[in-house]
């Protein structure tokens, strides 16, 4: 009981938390004809609705390139894209027999609760090139998320 609540008070805070930061795409205007889900219009609107998936979604932060803990002796600021946010656990019938079966004791409990919940994480890619200290070119492929979603 103590977990459900600690897990319905985190979702809260990171749905206020998203709504203060706004979208990612700030300013990009909904298609005429087209609002959020079901093509329901909102008063206002200037983007569109969350999808049913929360609010995993693509953040980025800029860092030195040293601090991105690859070994490189860079004082170039760079932009690092990543996945994070919240992903519902969408209940099938299989979770719900489990549940079902720990609960009458058939099957023993799951040692840690919520390890297979979905994750928030990269879909794709891009490739990063900087400058070294030394003036030499490097590239790293696949070091920052272009695109997120829930998995698992």
């Amino acid at each position: 009981r103590k977990m459900w609540s600690l897990l319905k008070l985190t979702m809260l805070l990171v749905c206020i938390r998203v709504g203060q930061s706004g979208d990612q795409r700030p300013g990009l205007p909904e298609e005429p004809g087209k609002g959020g889900e079901g093509g329901e219009q909102e008063e206002g609107a200037v983007r569109p609705r969350r999808s049913a998936e929360g609010p995993c979604g693509l953040h980025s932060i800029l860092l030195q390139v040293r601090d991105l803990g690859l070994g490189y002796d860079s004082d170039e600021v760079v932009l690092f894209k990543y996945c994070s946010g919240f992903c519902p656990r969408l209940t099938s019938n299989h979770d719900l027999t489990l549940a079902n079966l720990q609960q009458s004791g058939a099957l023993p409990h799951a040692a840690t609760p919520g390890h297979h919940a979905p994750c928030c994480r990269p879909t794709h890619h891009e490739d990063m090139a900087f400058l070294d200290n030394a003036h030499r070119w490097h590239r790293v492929e696949k070091l920052s998320a272009s695109a997120c979603t829930c998995m698992g």
